[in-house]
């Protein structure tokens, strides 16, 4: 048998793990096949004892998995199983050993049930250096330190005064079906900070400084709780709070602190200055409107209100209720003073100017049928009209020198005449302006047509409207 030649690029062969020696070339054939069989015995022995242990370790594995699905829960702890992500039970975990599937097929969510802390005292507290006491922050604060947007924390009572508070809070878990459904555990104690802001907000709002400084803390914290507890209940987020904590009492800026006798002061000479205003604005109304002046007040806000949606209709009814209600017997005062005023105007003008309209409008007719004729009498009237006043003079000039120019002295008791009559309507003219002055229906120019919604009145067409 000759040599097969060697490839370069194969790769060597490993070490032979068994040699046979065929000592008897008779018996070859039988001897070779007898090795041959040992051979294979042996592989099928070491491929079975490979197997069995394969399976083995496949069997652990599947247990060591299946069992990664127990999980205990401690007493201080809840959560929910899950299934494909979705919860599988209505109630929650309860402690001690709890089985589900294996994720990723299922899982668990466990979360600290109890004793969680919420606290809000930086909210509604001003910047302090921790380094000093209560007494020496006093004894440094001035009128002009102030409270500033966004650093500064602080709360308005409900007569307009500043207090600060500090507040914090325990709460606990008591649906954590509720609670895995609608907050993501690391967002717990923010909902639970925003219920008790909301909570301060509120009730400080409702109590005055003083009432606020003299409410027991019991109480205070009893209110406070419920009203968190409220907003939390209605977010249905599965969180009760187990206890709120006020560490000290609510207390005004330092600086009120440092002069509580003069903030006494200055808030009653506040009060009564608003009192005042109140009286004279009342009296102001009274005297503009008479005693109902409410009524109108609400008409005319609802007129304005009506004319920003821009309801034409609707803003026509009420400007006409308004103005039936200035023409009754309720209102009275200045503006009854100013109608009456108007509606004399009115009468004013239909005496002088209503007649020329209603001259004109008789002759409009005859104008449209024969205007030549109409022209030549109305000149005709002039004339007779200029002609019978005792200061005109006639003079008669030839046509032919019509383009001469003459100077001509008229008589001197023509001129002595017209002097006379030019003083009396200079007289005339002077007391005019001076009625027009002091009547206080006529409007200026810039009050006929206003561009902008007003409480004002105005005369349009001889009626008194609202600006529209």
């Amino acid at each position: 048998m000759s040599d097969v030649p060697k490839n370069p690029n194969e790769e060597p062969r490993r070490v032979a793990s068994a040699k046979f020696v065929l000592q008897n070339q008779e018996d070859t054939t039988l001897d070779l096949q007898q090795a041959m069989d040992t051979a294979h015995k042996s592989l099928a022995s070491s491929l079975t004892l490979s197997f069995r242990a394969l399976q083995l370790a496949m069997v652990v594995l599947v247990g060591l998995y299946l069992v990664s699905g127990f999980r205990t829960v401690e007493d201080s702890q809840t959560g929910v199983g899950t299934f494909f992500g979705a919860i599988v039970n209505d109630h929650g975990l309860t402690p001690g050993l709890q089985t589900n599937w294996p994720p990723p097929i299922g899982g668990f969510e466990i979360v600290s049930a109890q004793n969680r802390e919420a606290n809000i005292g930086h909210v509604f507290r001003p910047r302090i250096d921790a380094r000093l006491t209560h007494e020496q922050r006093l004894t440094k604060a001035k009128s002009s330190d102030g409270l500033v947007p966004g650093r500064d924390g602080s709360l308005i009572t409900g007569d307009g005064d500043l207090a600060h508070i500090e507040i914090s809070s325990i709460w606990e878990i008591v649906d954590p079906i509720q609670y895995a459904n609608s907050i993501p555990d690391s967002h717990g104690n923010l909902f639970v900070e925003l219920a008790l802001e909301k909570a301060a907000v509120h009730v400080v709002g409702q109590l005055t400084l003083e009432e606020l400084l003299d409410k027991p803390l019991e109480e205070l914290r009893s209110l406070l709780h419920n009203h968190a507890q409220a907003t939390l209940n209605t977010l249905k987020c599965g969180i009760r709070i187990s206890d709120v904590i006020l560490p000290s009492e609510p207390e005004p800026p330092l600086f009120i602190q440092k002069s509580y006798a003069a903030f006494d002061s200055a808030k009653i000479n506040a009060e009564t200055s608003v009192e005042r205003a109140v009286a004279s604005a009342h009296e102001t109304l009274i005297e503009a409107a008479g005693s109902n002046y409410n009524e109108l007040l609400e008409m005319i806000s609802a007129y304005e209100r009506v004319a920003e949606l821009g309801d034409a209709n609707l803003k026509k009814s009420t400007l006409i209720a308004i103005n039936d209600l200035l023409k009754s017997d309720t209102i009275s005062g200045r503006a009854a003073n100013k109608i009456s005023i108007a509606e004399g105007y009115r009468a004013q003008i239909e005496t002088t100017l209503g007649q020329d309209f209603r001259r004109f409008q008789s002759l409009l007719p005859t104008y449209r049928e024969h205007p030549e004729l109409v022209i030549q009498n109305k000149w005709f009237d002039m004339y007779t009209s200029v002609l019978k006043n005792a200061d005109v003079e006639t003079m008669f000039v030839p046509s032919l020198i019509s383009t001469v120019r003459l100077a001509i002295t008229g008589s001197d008791e023509i001129s002595q005449l017209r002097h006379t009559n030019k003083l009396r309507k200079k007289e005339s003219n002077t007391y005019l302006s001076e009625s027009d002055m002091l009547n206080p229906w006529i409007l200026r120019a810039r009050d006929i047509n206003p561009g902008t919604i007003s409480r004002e009145l105005s005369i349009q067409g001889g009626k008194v409207q609202g600006r529209n």
